[in-house]
């Protein structure tokens, strides 16, 4: 036993008096149980002073714990488990260890400052990370989900990487009733009014992430009528694919061809673009994660194939790994989400600015972060001001600070929008961008919505894109993230069925 612990007057008179009979008493860890009788009944006294001490020390801990509680109103929480999964193999390796590596930042960067401040323990707390490698599998997480709840008994459950990744966690974190911080998945359907465990902290809802693109296409609607869309059939492309086709047939543009798809390989993408060139297409739009984007644009150049206006999700959001991993001048002129850190918000109220968090990332690392670095820091971020804002680790208390932090707070990656019945996030809104080839490199450029564009697009793609040099880094930052906008979009609203309420798409 602790030195110390049985001097306290923190334990009822009936405790006492069980302390005394078995020499637990005054500091004394010495145990003498009774004695007399046959060899027999000293065995079984034995066992029954082992019973009884365990007892004793359960009701020691117990009474220690209410005790405080009572005096002091403070718990005696020591420090603050943060538990999570990370993709160690498989497809979705490269994201997952991006969004890691930044809530590592995050809670490195916070133990350096003493911990996060929790007022029912009544004093700073350091952070302590659990992971699992879930292997790129869905068994595999949906096994070690359960673990850091049920084994590990975290605090704080964040998911993994991505929608297919999260999946998992949705159903367990509401079976046990906790909450699930999530940083990057986005599947509309994780989000209703019957489960109050989930809370999108880092990425708008994926059904409203091309809702931007899809009114800059049908502005272009003089150029561009004919159009392709390809996704891979997970979740969060499956959203993004369903709402610009339905946005583009509401406007009277048909795409000429629209097909889902499990490729992962060149072989399998070229034969996919076969049958898209072959419906003369002004515009091609391909929704996948990294491995795909690369997949797709080898394919593009193994078949010496030219569209006009070409896009895809990862050339923006991890353009390191594309500009490395795709032939030379693959994304020149290909169209993106702009994000941060190539969209800059220097008018925060939580945390860093962009540029400061570039800087800083940068220093300690020799090169600048991606988007997923970014939204591992920024759930960090957040989650900390949840905790701080809640004042305590229940879990219900958590999600109602994070209802309270809607609204008001912008962070590095923008602002912070819940549907704050579904957990859903309405902020962090994607804009459209386009890499355009300088003198010192590729160029992000703005181009949609207009009122916060920083260039024009070129348009048709000049079709020597794919014969000179890439240039081996993005030049400058994009812009500067301006106050709310009275775009086009504040016109219009957008409901999601998997929604607990209608969608209303915010901008800085």
């Amino acid at each position: 036993m602790p030195s110390g612990v049985a001097n306290r007057k923190v334990i009822s008179q009936s405790q006492v008096t069980l302390l005394q009979q078995w020499g637990y008493f005054m500091g004394s860890e010495n145990v003498t149980p009774p004695t007399g009788g046959p060899s027999g009944s000293r065995k079984k006294s034995s066992r029954n002073a082992i019973i009884a001490i365990v007892v004793v020390v359960i009701l020691i801990a117990a009474g220690l714990t209410a005790y405080e509680l009572t005096r002091t109103g403070k718990s005696s929480q020591q420090s603050i488990t943060v538990g999570t999964l990370y993709a160690g193999s498989g497809s979705f390796a490269l994201s997952s260890g991006y969004q890691l590596a930044g809530l590592k930042y995050w809670i490195n960067q916070t133990n350096a400052n003493g911990g996060l401040m929790l007022n029912s323990a009544g004093k700073k707390l350091p952070l302590k990370l659990v992971t699992y490698n879930d292997q790129s599998s869905t068994a595999t997480a949906q096994t070690e989900y359960t673990n850091l709840i049920t084994t590990n008994h975290v605090n704080i459950l964040v998911s993994d990487f991505g929608s297919t990744l999260t999946a998992p966690a949705v159903a367990i974190a509401q079976e046990h009733h906790q909450l699930l911080f999530d940083p990057t998945a986005s599947s509309p359907g994780f989000f209703t009014a019957t489960n109050p465990y989930i809370v999108d902290l880092s990425i708008l809802v994926s059904s409203q992430w091309p809702l931007v693109l899809a009114h800059y296409i049908i502005s272009q609607k003089s150029n561009i009528t004919r159009v392709a869309i390809l996704y891979l059939d997970q979740a969060f492309t499956t959203a993004q694919a369903q709402t610009l086709d339905s946005a583009l047939v509401a406007a009277g543009i048909t795409p000429v061809y629209y097909q889902s798809t499990s490729a992962s390989s060149a072989a399998e993408y070229s034969t996919l673009l076969q049958s898209i060139n072959a419906t003369h297409p002004q515009a091609v739009l391909n929704f996948g994660y990294d491995t795909n984007d690369i997949a797709f644009f080898q394919a593009l150049n193994a078949n010496s194939m030219h569209f006009n206006f070409v896009f895809t999700i990862y050339a923006g959001l991890e353009y390191a790994v594309l500009n490395k991993q795709t032939p030379a001048g693959s994304l020149n002129y290909t169209y993106t989400y702009a994000s941060p850190p190539d969209v800059q918000y220097s008018n925060v109220n939580l945390g860093p600015t962009t540029s400061s968090f570039v800087n800083s990332w940068t220093s300690a690392y020799g090169s600048g972060p991606n988007f997923n670095n970014i939204a591992g820091y920024n759930a960090g971020l957040l989650i900390g001001k949840t905790i701080e804002t809640a004042g305590s680790l229940n879990q219900t208390a958590l999600r109602q600070a994070a209802n309270k932090l809607s609204g008001n707070t912008t962070t590095l990656e923008g602002p912070f929008v819940l549907n704050t019945t579904s957990g859903a996030q309405l902020g962090m809104p994607m804009d459209v961008m386009q890499y355009q080839p300088t003198s010192t490199g590729l160029r992000p450029v703005v181009i949609y919505p207009t009122d916060l564009a920083t260039g024009t697009a070129v348009y048709p793609a000049p079709s020597v894109a794919l014969s000179g040099g890439s240039p081996a880094a993005v030049s400058g930052p994009l812009m500067q993230a301006q106050p709310a906008s009275q775009s086009f979009l504040n016109q219009q609203a957008f409901t999601s069925e998997s929604m607990a309420a209608p969608v209303q798409v915010r901008f800085r």
